[in-house]
């Protein structure tokens, strides 16, 4: 019969209890934060009136999926809608070019108005006067602003591991090693004039994303045993960050071009 060892089981009671906790109670995860957009600067001096513009959609169009090193690669590598980091640009534009009006979700507004509509409409029928008197009118809202200009953007292309370089060493036990990836994305935005489905104007940015992955390792061999430690860290630049400062540098180009070349007036 084995003899009861009670500090192994008080050591293995203990690293239970311990996992436990880590999986009951993980490490708090840091607050969020709002970014703070900051306002495009044009050097074009402003049209004599701003420009009313709408944006339905911006895509991705790539449909590359993110690496993961499993078999199924589910996630995408930039986000499959980038209108609103398109909005954010607009908003972001000096005071003076762009009104912005919105079109992604033109369905739920319209709806909004017509029960908007109804509810005015009955209001002034309650306070009707008495039979055989005129029934004030009807109340309506608004008309919608109609843009003049429709911005299109997609994400065209993405180009994974464009660039890459790797490097390792060890002497006496004691390695390192490192690696270096640059992926290219590029980002593509469209004026169209409403009135006339002309394309005013178009423009092309590319923005690299890069990664790298360091890692270290040491052996040591004693006579009776063998140590072996391994240390190792990665980064990646935040596509969403990306992104948005790549559409804010596309449609900011696309702008000045536009009030260069003329067709970019108020």
């Amino acid at each position: 019969m084995r003899s009861f060892r009670f500090p192994a089981f008080a050591a293995a009671l203990a690293a239970t209890t311990l996992l436990g906790g880590c999986v009951t109670a993980p490490l708090p995860s840091a607050e969020p934060q709002a970014l703070e957009t900051a306002e495009i600067t044009m050097l074009p001096p402003p049209p004599k009136r701003a420009l009313t513009v709408g944006i339905y959609t911006c895509t991705d169009t790539t449909g590359q999926r993110r690496p993961t090193g499993q078999s199924q690669e589910l996630s995408t590598a930039v986000p499959m809608d980038c209108t609103p980091y398109m909005i954010d640009a607009v908003r972001a534009m000096t005071p003076g070019y762009l009104n912005l009006v919105e079109r992604q979700h033109v369905d739920e507004l319209l709806r909004e108005r017509q029960i908007a509509t109804l509810a005015l409409n009955s209001a002034a029928q309650a306070a009707a006067p008495a039979q055989g008197q005129p029934a004030p009118p009807g109340r309506r809202l608004n008309t919608l602003r109609v843009a003049e200009v429709l911005l299109i953007g997609q994400v065209v292309a993405y180009d994974r591991e464009t660039t890459q370089a790797s490097a390792g060493f060890a002497i006496g036990g004691v390695g390192a090693s490192g690696t270096y990836v640059t992926d290219i994305f590029t980002f593509s935005i469209r004026a169209v004039a409403v009135q006339t489905g002309d394309v005013l104007g178009q423009t092309t940015v590319t923005k690299s994303i890069t990664s790298l992955r360091l890692g270290g390792h040491s052996s040591k061999i004693w006579p009776t045993s063998l140590m072996e430690a391994e240390l190792g860290g990665a980064g990646n630049e935040p596509v969403g960050l990306a992104l948005g400062l790549t559409v804010r540098g596309a449609l900011s180009a696309l702008v000045k071009r536009g009030i260069t070349d003329g067709w970019w007036h108020g």
